[in-house]
C-alpha cells in the first residue's frame, strides 16, 4: 500500500515537471536558452526524486520493477533529450543549408548506431518482454553474464539498476529522432519561402516543357484534373515566367513524331532509374 502511494506520488512529480517544462518552452523565446532551463528543471526534479527513492521500502519485486522500468526512465529521458537537442543545435552549421542538410543526416545515423549497439535489449523491451526484468531492473541484481554498461560502478546503486538507463536512452532516441525531422522540415519550408519564383527559369527545350506540361494535365494529378489546359499551362508560365500561346502547334509537332513522341518523358525516366541504380552502389 504504502509503494502504490509513492507510485503515485512519481506520478505526479512526473506530471508536474512536464507541466514546468510546457511553460517554460511557451515563456522563453531563445531555443537555446529554452533548451537549458528546462535541463535545469529536469535536473531539481530527479535531484528530488533521488531522495524520494533512497528513503524508500518497495513493497514487492514487481513495485521495484514497475519503478525502474516504467517511472524513472521517463525522467531521465526528458534529461537526455533535451542534453542532445542542446548540443546538436549549438553545434549546427549556420548559413549553408547544404552543411546542415548532412549535418541532421549524421545525427540519424549516430542514433541509429547507438541503438544498434543494445539492439538485444531493445529487442527486449520493444516487445514487452518481462522474464528478465528481475535482472534488469531490479537494484543489486545484476548478471555479470549479461552486456552491462561500462560504466557500471559507477552508478549510485540506491538510485540505479542495470539497464533502466538504456530504457531512458531508448525513450529519448525516438524523441531525439522526431526533433530533428521537424528541424529539417522548418528548414526546408524556409528555404521554399525564400525562393523568388520570379527568377526561375526553365532551362530546357520549351518543346519539352510542353510535352510534361500535357502529361500532368491529362494524368489528372492536380487537383484531381479539374483545372482545364489552359489554367495548366498558366500556371507553368506563371511559375517560368514563359510564353506558351503557340502551345497547341507544339503539341501538334510532338503527336508528328515519328519515333518516340515521349522523348523528353523517356529521357527524365532514364535519369532517374540511373539515379536510383547508382544510389543504391
Amino acid at each position: 500500500m504504502v509503494s502504490k502511494i509513492f507510485l503515485n506520488n512519481v506520478q505526479k512529480i512526473y506530471s508536474d515537471m512536464l507541466a514546468v517544462l510546457d511553460s517554460i518552452r511557451l515563456s522563453e523565446g531563445n531555443q537555446l536558452l529554452t533548451f537549458e532551463n528546462c535541463l535545469m528543471e529536469i535536473d531539481v526534479t530527479i535531484r528530488r526524486l533521488k531522495e524520494k527513492v533512497r528513503k524508500h521500502q518497495f513493497d514487492s519485486i514487481a513495485e521495484e520493477v514497475y519503478f525502474f522500468k516504467e517511472l524513472k526512465p521517463k525522467f531521465v529521458a526528458e534529461f537526455i533529450f533535451y542534453t542532445s537537442v542542446l548540443e546538436i543545435e549549438s553545434n549546427k552549421p549556420q548559413n549553408n543549408i547544404k552543411m546542415l542538410r548532412r549535418y541532421y543526416v549524421n545525427q540519424l545515423k549516430k542514433l541509429e548506431s547507438l541503438n544498434d549497439r543494445n539492439r538485444d535489449f531493445y529487442n527486449y523491451y520493444s516487445r514487452g518482454a518481462t522474464y528478465l526484468d528481475h535482472k534488469y531492473f531490479v537494484r543489486h541484481s545484476y548478471d555479470l553474464k549479461m552486456h552491462l554498461p561500462q560504466h557500471l560502478y559507477s552508478f549510485d546503486d540506491r538510485f540505479t539498476t542495470s539497464h533502466d538507463f538504456y530504457v531512458a536512452k531508448f525513450i529519448a532516441n525516438k524523441k531525439i529522432v522526431s526533433f530533428i525531422n521537424e528541424q529539417r522540415s522548418k528548414m526546408e519550408s524556409e528555404v521554399i519561402q525564400r525562393i523568388d519564383y520570379r527568377k526561375l527559369e526553365w532551362s530546357s527545350a520549351k518543346v519539352n516543357l510542353v510535352e510534361l506540361i500535357y502529361a500532368i494535365h491529362i494524368s489528372k494529378v492536380i487537383n484531381s484534373g479539374s483545372l482545364g489546359l489552359s489554367q495548366t499551362i498558366k500556371i507553368f508560365e506563371d511559375l517560368f515566367n514563359i510564353d506558351l500561346h503557340n502551345f497547341h502547334k507544339i503539341l501538334t509537332e510532338i503527336k508528328a513524331r515519328k519515333n518516340s513522341r515521349t522523348k523528353f518523358i523517356n529521357q527524365l525516366q532514364e535519369i532517374l532509374n540511373q539515379y536510383l541504380v547508382d544510389s543504391d552502389e
